[in-house]
């Protein structure tokens, strides 16, 4: 079921910041969930429960530049 997954875009939205910072901040940050494990180098996939829990942890909003150029 794809909706038990989440790209990079989905985290995006998820986040309100730009793919960009998505791909290179985001998913970086420590206690990230590991990709899925049927996400592929050219599509990232995540576990949108493990996503979903992380962002619930995380007691302050993520930082992002407000008007980040994508």
């Amino acid at each position: 079921n794809n909706n038990e997954l989440m790209t990079l875009e989905d985290i995006a939205e998820m986040h309100s910041c730009t793919f960009r910072h998505a791909r290179d901040i985001v998913v970086k940050m420590p206690g990230f969930p590991e990709e899925a494990p049927t996400s592929r180098p050219r599509h990232k996939l995540w576990v949108r429960s493990e996503v979903r829990a992380f962002v619930t942890r995380k007691p302050a909003r993520i930082p992002h530049k407000a008007m980040e150029a994508a």
